[in-house]
């Protein structure tokens, strides 16, 4: 029997809710080939973190107390969930990972707080070191300054 909703009787964690905040965002090009026509919902959502634009074109979340912006999507089979984690060279147990994915409250516009899977970027050094920080924690304003 299941110790709480989001928990099987196996112990593994269901999800249907992701929160991105880059690539995968509407109107980007990750959202194009991964989730349009696959998911029903997106709700505008923050998180904390410190947010770094990296030269490769997408942005690196690391742990940190500022905001950070985005949307949750759902719902997010688990086929969908594997297609994410290859996006993000995610794999569970494995040291090298691009990005860990992990469990997160997200806060919602309403204030609603929603449990999450989060890609977590695990390479500080090298986003500090390469990356530029936004301040403001909201990608989607960064790459539309950088049209302008």
């Amino acid at each position: 029997m299941a110790t709480n909703k989001n928990e099987s009787a196996t112990g593994e964690t269901h999800l249907d809710k992701v929160f991105v905040y880059g690539t995968l965002m509407k109107n980007f090009r990750n959202y194009k080939r991964y989730l349009e026509g696959r998911i029903s919902r997106i709700t505008p959502g923050k998180t904390y973190g410190l947010l770094y634009h990296l030269p490769e074109g997408y942005p690196a979340l690391l742990e940190g107390n500022e905001i950070v912006e985005g949307e949750i999507i759902e719902p997010v089979d688990k086929k969908l969930l594997k297609a994410l984690d290859r996006l993000e060279d995610y794999v569970e147990g494995r040291s090298s990972n691009l990005y860990e994915r992990k469990i997160r409250e997200i806060l919602t516009e309403d204030g609603e707080k929603v449990t999450c899977w989060i890609y977590i970027y695990t390479d500080e050094r090298y986003a500090k070191e390469n990356g530029i920080l936004i301040p403001d924690g909201n990608w989607r304003k960064f790459m539309e300054n950088r049209r302008k």
